[in-house]
């Protein structure tokens, strides 16, 4: 079963889905019908390789219903359980892209894994290399037409607020309100912060966050720009809600989860400069980590 999605694997392009489609542009029709292409023709060939006999039918009920999310078991159940499992990780992995705003159309999705699945030739490699080259050139005009709607709806979300009258500016342009005062000097350039955080989508979603003091460099080659800028208007003990521009988070390249130019929002709650003792055990914890990493 480990090898049972290699082609899902192979090809790196797995997206968010809405039940009934509603809601996909037609580009992402052309891909959800590529992409189930795609998978029906990978999933048939490993399924081919299974030791026991499958009952196909039983086999698809299994998988529909873990992406459909319906209760079956008159089917036989081990070629259920088995299609169920291939669709339970074809579900999981459908929200790889959901936080770019990428949506697959289930319906096309699955219409089109079942005719690839019951196509009695088998595919050539010419076929499966033009099929994956259709999928990655949908993919790559989705996710970049995703991340311009993302963008501009981070740009929107931050003039709405600044138009709200709730927040101050900073001098590069960070919108933030103060939740909490704090007292002393503000941090300044090379100052190591003791601090929390939590870090979301204009949309509230999390995309990371210490709920735990943690040790933060006032240093602009390791944080982005607008946290930094945030940090040198903070004093200690201070807490703040902010929202920083795309081009003072990560800008044109993005980050993992983070869409090119997204608008980000930050509650950010300081404590005070970091002592020689929380600076040895940052370092220990990260030699820790880096040790781990090459085992």
């Amino acid at each position: 079963m480990k090898k049972i999605l290699f082609i899902l694997a192979a090809v790196a392009l797995l997206a968010s889905c809405n039940k009934k489609g509603e809601g996909t542009t037609p580009t992402e029709d052309s891909l959800s019908t590529a992409y189930g292409t795609m998978a029906g023709y990978g999933i048939k060939m490993q399924v081919k390789q299974s030791p026991d006999s499958v009952n196909m039918d039983a086999f698809l009920k299994g998988l529909e219903k873990a992406l459909a999310e319906e209760n079956d078991t008159s089917v036989n159940a081990r070629s259920f359980k088995m299609g169920e499992q291939i669709g339970s990780q074809v579900a999981a992995s459908f929200t790889s892209l959901q936080e770019q705003g990428v949506n697959i159309n289930k319906e096309m999705f699955i219409a089109e894994l079942k005719k690839a699945f019951a196509d009695p030739k088998e595919p050539d490699q010419a076929k499966m290399m033009t099929i994956q080259t259709t999928l990655q050139a949908l993919m790559g005009k989705v996710q970049a037409d995703a991340a311009k709607k993302k963008a501009q709806e981070g740009v929107d979300y931050f003039k709405k607020a600044e138009k709200s009258g709730d927040y101050k500016k900073t001098a590069l342009g960070v919108l933030y309100k103060v939740e909490k005062e704090g007292k002393g000097a503000n941090f300044k350039m090379g100052d190591q912060v003791m601090l929390k955080y939590k870090g979301m989508h204009v949309d509230g979603s999390v995309f990371d966050q210490s709920p735990k003091a943690v040790m933060f460099p006032v240093d602009e080659t390791q944080l982005i720009k607008g946290f930094v800028d945030m940090l040198k208007n903070m004093k200690p003990g201070m807490k703040v809600t902010c929202i920083i521009p795309g081009k003072l988070a990560y800008g044109d390249r993005g980050n993992q989860n983070i869409a090119p130019n997204e608008v980000l929002v930050f509650e950010i709650e300081t404590g005070a400069l970091a002592t020689e003792a929380d600076k040895k055990k940052a370092q220990a914890e990260m030699e820790a980590m880096q040790a781990g990493g090459m085992q």
